[in-house]
């Protein structure tokens, strides 16, 4: 068992450099031992991926080749059902793979975490990083809701005081790029360097993905 453990979900349709530098950026500032990348099977709050689930394995897989301490994950990809987070961190819990998980997310999704399935429950489960992005804020109505100010951490000492239960705001994590724009560019064959490996661009245009 690890001590600190940081998961970052999501659709990765496709992966590209920010879910990496997200990764990396919460390893690094949190001192995780381990960064697990876990993409979602079934959403329960958007549509359904482009890309099937298996190419999406194996883009993460190639993004993380040569990555320490960042893994993948297919626990969500294993279950027939709807991906609820609140489920998986349930499952990871049971295996007993860290004493201390974090859930990496962004700001824009941290301000939708009161529509999230059985979302009280995620407090007890795990503390929450908050990536910032440009010109995003907690919402004071989903600040109110989660009760914030009590989970406030404003050092990472503070964060990792209590097992589960604390959000801390990373505001100078500022890359602002998503998969949408990304198979955006891909679509209008606009130049991806910096925003994908290049084995990725070889293998969605091997597999004429997006």
């Amino acid at each position: 068992m690890i001590a600190k453990l940081g998961v970052l979900g999501g659709m990765f349709d496709p992966v590209h450099s920010g879910h990496i530098d997200a990764a990396r950026y919460a390893k690094d500032l949190l001192s995780l031992d381990l960064v697990n990348l876990i993409p979602c099977n079934i959403p329960n709050h958007k549509v359904q991926s482009y890309a099937p689930a298996e190419d999406r394995l194996a883009m993460i897989e190639l993004a993380i080749r040569d990555e320490s301490g960042i893994e993948v994950d297919d626990i969500e990809l294993q279950r027939p059902s709807v991906s609820y987070s609140v489920e998986t961190l349930k499952t990871i819990k049971a295996q007993k793979l860290a004493h201390n998980i974090t859930f990496i997310l962004g700001m824009d999704s941290f301000n939708s975490i009161t529509d999230w399935f059985n979302w009280e429950e995620l407090f007890a489960l795990c503390s929450f990083l908050v990536l910032g992005r440009s010109g995003l804020s907690v919402d004071k109505k989903i600040a109110e809701k989660v009760q914030l100010k009590t989970r406030l951490a404003q050092s990472i000492p503070e964060f990792f005081r209590e097992a589960t239960g604390k959000v801390f705001i990373a505001s100078n994590f500022n890359i602002d790029l998503s998969s949408t724009s990304v198979r955006a560019m891909l679509n209008a064959n606009l130049g991806i360097e910096g925003c994908l490996k290049r084995e990725i661009f070889e293998y969605i245009k091997d597999k004429n993905l997006y």
